[in-house]
């Protein structure tokens, strides 16, 4: 997987997510943490690279 699939997947995630929770809209920093989460759990399902995992930044 590459990072502009990984970042396209959890925009729409997050936009279901703040679809639930409102107050989510603005929180830069939930976004930042889940971005994160993401990508660790990318990692650790065999979607993407320990390397990649490290070397992404947060878009966000």
């Amino acid at each position: 997987m590459k990072k502009v699939e990984a970042v396209a997947q959890f925009r729409q995630m997050w936009k279901e997510a703040v679809a639930w929770n409102p107050s989510l809209k603005n929180d830069t920093v939930a976004r930042r943490c889940e971005f994160n989460d993401y990508v660790d759990y990318l990692q650790k399902d065999g979607h993407i690279t320990e390397y990649q995992a490290y070397n992404w930044s947060n878009p966000f």
